[in-house]
């Protein structure tokens, strides 16, 4: 069966206490609110508890409307099912907010039906691999598009400010970019060599970039497949990425890391920030496309140069095992790191090795 309807569940918190003991006066803003909206209202009763407390219930066309006060808190939870345009239940939801003025709006979606699918505007879902999830809070929704290759979201958090999410997964935060920036680019800057040419495959959020310009490397080729990315970060990352994609020693590339690796020239460092686990766009296994990846990279490094990347999640046992295979065996002095990410609420892995 297809979905019978669409269902938005509001709580509205710390709102105008004024009205929410008053039944008459609320009728009035729910009825005007579904005029305003373009439902068309068929029949309203309230109820008011003793002592505090209203409900109210709304018939109309499309399906239902219901408000339940708590004027001692200041709280109302309101639900509204049409089988119509879910355009319509959002403005009369906004009609609501503007007139009770709650400090905080938390809002659920559901389509009916089945299946039942249910939907959260104001959270977003990183899921893992290891076994767990991580929901995120939406303050407020900076940017969202679907670029050719993924979905990007950018969202502003209470706790981690910016947060910049590739489908649904999270990939830095304002809060904690540096901490996972300085991980990959610390190891270059212990082996204490000057850094002519360095390259990054990935991070079109910029901030390994940052970071890595404080080196004060002679150039730096940033390479990342999705454009899209890049420049929205540029707009919107300003505190992770800062001016560091203005910087005349930098050379941004929109394409595949793997074809530049390929015919690129050398360097004395190059940071790895893509994903080990690459199974979504290759029909090879993955152990033998990353070993060539590496192998590659090795052959565009200079004497002595230097690979850092990003393994995953401690709990990603494979991962690291697998990783640990191909630093022992294609490069030198292979370091390991586990570093906490805040915003990851993981413990993340981090290596580096070099060449002869």
């Amino acid at each position: 069966m297809k979905p019978l309807g669409t269902q938005h569940i509001a709580e509205f918190l710390n709102c105008k206490k004024s009205l929410l003991n008053n039944p008459e006066q609320l009728e009035k803003l729910l009825m005007a609110g579904i005029k305003k909206s373009g439902l068309h209202y068929e029949k309203i009763i309230s109820h008011k508890f003793n002592p505090l407390g209203v409900t109210v219930l709304a018939i109309i066309s499309e399906s239902h409307v219901g408000i339940h006060t708590y004027p001692e808190a200041g709280h109302i939870s309101i639900d509204v099912f049409t089988c119509s345009d879910a355009k319509k239940q959002i403005k009369l939801i906004k009609h609501l907010k503007e007139n009770l003025k709650p400090r905080k709006v938390i809002m659920t979606e559901i389509q009916r039906g089945n299946p039942l699918e249910i939907r959260e505007p104001h959270w977003i879902t990183s899921k893992s691999d290891c076994g767990f999830e991580v929901r995120y809070h939406v303050k407020k929704h900076l940017y969202k598009k679907k670029s050719k290759f993924q979905m990007i979201d950018i969202i502003e958090n209470e706790n981690f400010g910016k947060m910049l999410f590739l489908d649904k997964d999270l990939q830095i935060s304002e809060r904690d970019a540096h901490i996972y920036n300085e991980a990959l680019v610390k190891p270059i800057k212990k082996s204490k060599r000057n850094i002519g040419n360095a390259a990054i495959l990935g991070g079109g959020d910029g901030g390994i970039l940052y970071e890595i310009l404080k080196l004060n490397p002679e150039n730096v080729t940033l390479v990342d497949i999705d454009e899209q990315v890049i420049k929205a970060s540029k707009k919107h990352l300003s505190k992770i990425c800062y001016e560091a994609f203005a910087d005349p020693r930098v050379d941004v590339i929109a394409g595949d890391a793997i074809k530049f690796i390929e015919s690129s020239k050398k360097f004395d460092a190059i940071v790895y920030d893509l994903t080990m686990h690459p199974e979504a766009f290759t029909k090879i296994s993955r152990s033998l496309y990353l070993e060539d990846l590496f192998i590659k990279i090795k052959s565009r490094l200079n004497k002595k140069g230097i690979v850092t990347l990003q393994v995953g999640s401690e709990y990603d046992k494979e991962t690291l095992k697998l990783a640990k295979r191909i630093l022992r065996k294609h490069f030198i002095n292979p370091k390991y790191q586990k570093i906490f990410i805040p915003s990851f609420c993981e413990t993340w892995i981090f290596a580096s090795a070099r060449v002869q």
